[in-house]
């Protein structure tokens, strides 16, 4: 009996061993970077700082999808910024990233197309998570009801401390 646990335990492991070793073994690297896609989560979330900090980052520190990618990502969020002079000013150097990553001269119809999917993904995101699309800021509060003041509800009935009974 001790002789067959003894044979049967390397089998049990060695199929999961296996499949990892296969599963490391065939990852590529990521061509988008971390730090790139933390900075679409940031973007998403309307923090522009904090996403264009992660692509200066991505740019910085990455191979030549990395920076492809972060300058395609950073234009995107100068754009959605409002600041699309910033963005324009990129493009030069889209086009000499993206040559090195690609082999081949980026056009200006491929160009929007990448920027405007990092846009449609950043505001799918805000879509779903309930903020607001465009980034803008949160319309005023509803007042909050007061026994000083009273507010009025939706049938224009009012509440508070002068108000008056309605039965």
């Amino acid at each position: 009996m001790t002789r067959m646990t003894l044979h049967r335990r390397p089998r049990r492991f060695a199929l999961p061993a296996l499949a990892l070793m296969l599963t490391l073994g065939s990852c590529s690297e990521d061509p988008m970077g971390a730090e790139n896609r933390f900075a679409l989560m940031a973007l998403s979330q309307c923090n522009y700082e904090q996403a264009l900090l992660l692509v200066e980052q991505a740019i910085e520190r990455g191979n030549a999808d990395n920076v492809e990618r972060g300058l395609m990502l950073k234009a995107a969020i100068l754009r959605d910024r409002g600041d699309n002079a910033a963005a324009e000013a990129l493009y030069p150097a889209l086009e000499v990233a993206w040559e090195a990553a690609k082999g081949k001269s980026l056009s200006a119809n491929r160009r929007e197309r990448e920027i405007k999917m990092f846009l449609d993904i950043a505001r799918a995101e805000r879509h779903v998570k309930g903020l607001d699309a465009a980034c803008k800021a949160d319309p005023e509060p509803a007042p909050a009801a007061s026994p000083e003041t009273g507010t009025e509800t939706e049938n224009g009935t009012e509440t508070g401390p002068g108000a008056k009974d309605s039965d």
